[in-house]
């Protein structure tokens, strides 16, 4: 079972927001442990990070992908038994001293989100790609 930091500046999303993540969070249990960790500051990220993670950073400037090329990823990485810590920025992003840590910058989309929407999305996609992974129906 792949391992995932998932480090969030600022508040978890809330309202209608926290009600889909929680639902993605739970049905992501049978294929990934989810670990959660809000910082109020990006400079309190840096030690949140283990040792030897790969690190992955949402941004808008980074590669766009495939929901299967996502599952192609996320199933190298599985099979590698690699832990993984996906940063999601603030509302105002991240800097590019904490950008330049990442192994790789993923592009939800073009388009620009709030930042509730970003982590809603990044959960939804996550649960794509394992469902991809396994053969599951959610996919089509």
């Amino acid at each position: 079972m792949i391992k995932l930091t998932l480090i969030t500046v600022g508040d978890l999303p809330k309202g209608l927001f926290s009600e889909l993540g929680d639902d993605f969070r739970k049905r992501l249990r049978p294929f990934v442990k989810l670990e959660h960790k809000i910082v109020d500051n990006e400079s309190k990220i840096e030690n949140q990070i283990p040792t030897g993670d790969m690190i992955v950073i949402l941004d808008e400037r980074g590669k766009l992908m495939t929901s299967p090329q996502v599952a192609e990823l996320i199933g190298l990485v599985e099979d590698r038994g690699q832990h993984v810590t996906v940063i999601i920025g603030g509302p105002k992003g991240l800097s590019d001293k904490t950008k330049s840590r990442a192994n790789f910058l993923f592009a939800l989309s073009p388009l620009t989100f709030t930042h509730d929407f970003a982590h809603i999305l990044f959960l939804e996609q996550l649960y794509r790609a394992f469902t991809i992974l396994r053969g599951k129906e959610y996919h089509y």
